[in-house]
């Protein structure tokens, strides 16, 4: 859990960052703007350059992370505005398109920043020819291509790179299956497509057992390790394993109903040939379906519940 959030603290303090580099930026346009006695979009750029800076004073200041990103909507539809308007009645408004793309994608994930993007390029491409000279509609679109292509290709390598550290983060060092907070990732997002498909959701507990808690540290250990290594071959291809907090696991079983995860549980209680013989053994397991009122906590609750019954 610490490295998790140790991961989400490295990805704000670089929102954070570029907050600061953009209010820079802005400033020096106010400035420009402010000599070529353009007052009201040197007003406009330093009220933009403020914001971002208090933008990045709340997220250095705050704790927890929010489920809504109330202000990064609010300084988005500013800017998208401005630039759309403001380009329609003055040329000068012009250069401030070239910051949306990156600006967008710093700020949002990858799919609704596309999404903000597109439509705010097409948007961009009509006021760009109507109003436009045909020397400049070529200068203006040349360029807002090389940003946009610029934003996509580095947001694109962003993703791939925050996930493929997400899930080194959020893996269980001594059995390298993932921890609790994948495991509310996860669920959240198969739940939204168990919805969306009308399909079932199952889920498997496996409790740790009880008298391994008396073994010496190293021991303990190593009976996790076999535990791990035993569910994870147990995995579909599309299954995945967690080890929560308590030191049980659960396995994610997307696409399944109650006899696939009874299946899974027989399969649990066999002994391998390669396994060390009475090591694992009596296993305590309870599968819950998911039901279209539960959320990710009442559903691992209920999970949890059931398999402190079933001990």
């Amino acid at each position: 859990m610490e490295k998790a959030h140790f991961h989400n603290l490295i990805m704000q303090q670089v929102k954070v960052l570029y907050s600061l580099l953009m209010a820079l930026g802005l400033s020096v346009i106010a400035a420009l703007d402010l000599l070529e006695n353009k007052k009201q979009f040197a007003v406009i750029a330093a009220a933009f350059s403020f914001f971002l800076v208090m933008f990045a004073a709340y997220l250095l200041l705050r704790r927890r992370k929010r489920s809504s990103p109330y202000p990064e909507w609010v300084l988005a539809s500013m800017l998208l505005l401005f630039t759309l308007f403001g380009m329609h009645q003055n040329a000068d408004v012009a250069h401030w398109v070239y910051l949306v793309p990156v600006y967008i994608y710093f700020l949002f994930p990858f799919k609704p920043a596309t999404y903000i993007t597109m439509a705010y390029s097409v948007a961009l491409v009509i006021l760009v020819l109507d109003d436009f000279s045909s020397y400049t509609r070529l200068q203006m679109l040349f360029t807002y291509a090389a940003c946009f292509t610029f934003s996509v290709m580095f947001a694109l390598i962003n993703e791939r790179t925050n996930r493929a550290l997400g899930e080194i983060v959020n893996t269980d060092p001594v059995t390298q299956v993932y921890n609790e907070f994948q495991l509310h990732l996860d669920l959240n997002k198969e739940m939204t497509r168990a919805d969306r498909q009308r399909s079932d959701l199952c889920l498997v507990a496996v409790a740790t057992p009880q008298e391994w808690s008396r073994l010496k540290e190293e021991d303990y250990e190593q009976k996790l390790v076999q535990l791990g290594k035993k569910l994870r071959r147990a995995l579909r291809r599309y299954d995945a394993c967690y080890r929560l907090d308590t030191d049980d696991f659960v396995i994610l079983m997307p696409h399944s109903h109650q006899r696939q995860a009874e299946q899974l549980m027989a399969s649990l209680r066999q002994t391998k040939d390669d396994e060390e013989p009475g090591v694992i053994c009596n296993l305590t397991l309870h599968a819950e379906l998911y039901r279209p009122d539960d959320d990710a906590d009442s559903l691992i609750s209920r999970l949890t519940e059931g398999l402190q019954h079933a001990e």
